[in-house]
């Protein structure tokens, strides 16, 4: 799904849950272009036809673990850059500390405060 606010950061949304794709979806769309995936299959696919600035991934994927595929990311030269956000229900510190570890720049636990969350979204951006 492609919903464009021209000139603006692409953000992928990749999470199983199209409610919760649907609920950040809509928190971002005022200030960045976002696109979706469902699995780390198609955000691999997204990420590389789209070069998002901002990735926001599920750490629980229907075909794999979210921060081994971070790892993945951040060895490749060309994506380091893009910005990397665990938004998952698993709160606890070594959970938050393996997110970190694998190359995330931020990790936010849900349910998502919509106001919070944007602004998270936006600092990310400011910090490329």
């Amino acid at each position: 799904m492609n919903e464009a606010a021209p000139g603006s950061v692409t953000v992928l949304v990749a999470d199983p849950d199209l409610a919760q794709q649907q609920r950040v979806s809509a928190c971002l769309r005022p200030r960045f272009r976002v696109i979706t995936a469902n699995t780390l299959a198609e955000t691999s696919q997204m990420i590389m036809q789209n070069r998002p600035g901002v990735l926001l991934i599920e750490t629980d994927m229907p075909d794999g673990d979210g921060k081994s595929f971070i790892k993945q990311l951040r060895e490749q030269p060309a994506l380091r850059q893009m910005k990397i956000c665990c938004v998952t229900h698993r709160s606890g510190v070594r959970d938050k500390v393996a997110g970190f570890q694998a190359g995330a720049d931020d990790y936010v636990v849900k349910p998502i405060n919509e106001k919070m969350f944007l602004w998270r979204v936006v600092l990310l951006t400011r910090l490329r």
